[in-house]
């Protein structure tokens, strides 16, 4: 589940179970001439504790999200290995998605301070000395008074794929929507 397909389009990395449906890993497939090969579990502290959702940045920087901790970590691509893992700082929120570029990230959450039951999308912009600012909710464009969920940002950064549980569905299937970026744009702090 989760299936994202590598910037340079010879990977799939993907989160898969054990028989038990317990243990959560991220694995991955090389692209070969005509096909996939057989999958390979990442050899990585990536895999340390349960995880899912992995997606990159241009620079190959691997975002997931570790289940054991319920935190959104990365791992430096560091020549297609991913030696460590280092938390990125946010106030809440779950299946997070980098933008190509790592200047922000976008994630499926639930705020304190509001009185929803249900999850909206947020954003969290990269200030210049690496941290991350407040989360913010991306508004009334893309959450609704139903649960939105699932985001991730196309490979030229100019659209934001979504999830919506709008309608009586099966639980854990959602209606996709898109939108453009320049939402996102639209709530970056000014310098």
């Amino acid at each position: 589940m989760h299936p994202f397909v590598s910037r340079d389009g010879k990977k799939i990395y993907f989160t898969a179970l054990d028989s038990a449906f317990a243990d959560e890993k991220i694995w991955y497939v090389n692209r070969l001439e005509n096909s996939w090969s057989n999958a390979t579990q990442l050899n990585s502290p990536i895999n340390d504790g349960l995880v899912f959702f992995p997606n990159q940045s241009n620079n190959g920087d691997l975002y997931y999200f570790n289940l054991s901790e319920m935190k959104t970590y990365y791992a430096p691509n560091e020549n297609g290995k991913f030696l460590d893992t280092k938390e990125v700082q946010h106030e809440f929120g779950h299946h997070a998605f980098i933008s190509p570029s790592q200047d922000y990230l976008v994630f499926t959450g639930k705020s304190q301070k509001e009185e929803r039951k249900d999850n909206d999308i947020y954003v969290c912009f990269k200030q210049k000395n690496a941290t991350w600012t407040n989360p913010i909710n991306l508004g009334r464009v893309v959450n609704s008074d139903f649960g939105e969920k699932g985001p991730s940002i196309t490979p030229d950064g100019k659209y934001l794929f979504f999830g919506r549980a709008e309608r009586d569905i099966e639980p854990g299937l959602s209606n996709i929507y898109w939108v453009s970026t320049e939402i996102i744009e639209k709530l970056r702090p000014v310098k």
